[in-house]
């Protein structure tokens, strides 16, 4: 066992869609990682109670294999859940849960099942952009992270007091993955189903999933050759004019959403680019969003500061990782 005062470690979870991770955050290191498939409704046939039963009963029992290694008694809980941030309540989770609203007290129930431990629970891309204070960012403005992975959200933060604004009643910022969004690829239109039910919304084509179900589409046959988000991306990294062509046309839809939050909010100075997505793609997911940007420019500043929303918008110095740093970090800074 390490021996370690526990005070400054914490046990860190990163729940998404795609990967259930875990590991142990002492300081700025991470140490232990581990990680398992998530399950998911209509992949192994479990309906949504008996998933939520299980995630509860994962973390506690992973919780207490951790504490057989290490001294710690906070745990932070990244999930990829829309959460109310105040109440800490879950709402839905689409990549996880599927169409539909499904309520779960989760910090509640893990207290409950390990009352000896300290919980600690947030939604992803909050456990992400919590990951980017400390940093030397400019004075005066806010951050934002931006996840695209399985689903996609994006979170303002003030990087002084970690303040996160949210909807006074709802606790909700930034649920951007469930915006209405067209798609286009060489002038055809194309229609696709969101994990949440409702058709073309942004993560029905920009998301992990939703770029994967247009290589499938017959529109996409030049394509037939990548079946998934590493394939594509590693076509783009080749120089393959096709595969650039559709991140481009994967892309458009985010980087209409951010030139809408460049207009409506511009104390917002860097945008942080995270997820599975962007680290697959890497530099090339960026100039892609910026090649969009500039054919569709910000109103009198884009013409006077070609390089806006380059200096702007960045992808993240600790690819992978942000979600598990940001809830362990969540769950030491309350804990004190």
């Amino acid at each position: 066992m390490d021996n370690s005062a526990g005070g400054s470690v914490a046990l860190v979870f990163d729940l998404g869609g795609t990967w259930f991770r875990s590991g142990i955050l002492d300081g700025d290191r991470l140490t232990d990682v581990r990680q398992r498939p998530a399950p998911r409704r209509g992949v192994d046939g479990s309906d949504v109670p008996q998933l939520q039963r299980a995630l509860v009963r994962y973390l506690v029992e992973t919780a207490e294999a951790y504490r057989t290694r290490h001294v710690f008694d906070r745990v932070g809980v990244s999930l990829g859940a829309a959460m109310n941030g105040s109440s800490g309540l879950v709402l839905a989770s689409a990549p996880l849960w599927g169409p539909g609203r499904w309520p779960l007290p989760l910090a509640e129930l893990l207290t409950a099942g390990a009352p000896r431990f300290s919980w600690a629970v947030l939604n992803d891309v909050s456990a992400q952009a919590v990951s980017l204070l400390g940093e030397d960012w400019p004075t005066g403005s806010r951050l934002a992270a931006l996840t695209v992975s399985t689903g996609i959200a994006y979170r303002t933060i003030d990087p002084v007091t970690g303040h996160i604004p949210l909807d006074a009643v709802h606790g909700l910022q930034g649920e951007i993955g469930h915006l209405p969004a067209r798609f286009e690829w060489r002038g055809a239109a194309l229609d696709l189903a969101c994990d949440c039910g409702v058709a073309n919304h942004t993560s029905a084509f920009a998301s992990g999933r939703g770029i994967e179900r247009i290589l499938r589409e017959p529109l996409a046959a030049e394509l037939d050759r990548y079946r998934t988000v590493p394939e594509l991306a590693a076509g783009c990294a080749a120089g393959d004019g096709p595969a650039l062509e559709l991140l481009d046309a994967c892309t458009a839809p985010l980087a209409r959403l951010l030139l809408a939050q460049a207009t409506l909010d511009p104390t917002v100075a860097r945008t942080v680019l995270m997820g599975g997505v962007v680290h697959a793609f890497g530099r090339l997911y960026r100039e892609s969003l910026l090649r969009n940007l500039d054919k569709d420019p910000l109103y009198l500043v884009s013409a006077a500061d070609p390089g806006y929303f380059g200096e702007r918008i960045l992808i993240s110095s600790r690819p992978g990782v942000e979600a598990l740093v940001g809830a362990g970090l969540h769950a030491l800074r309350i804990g004190d």
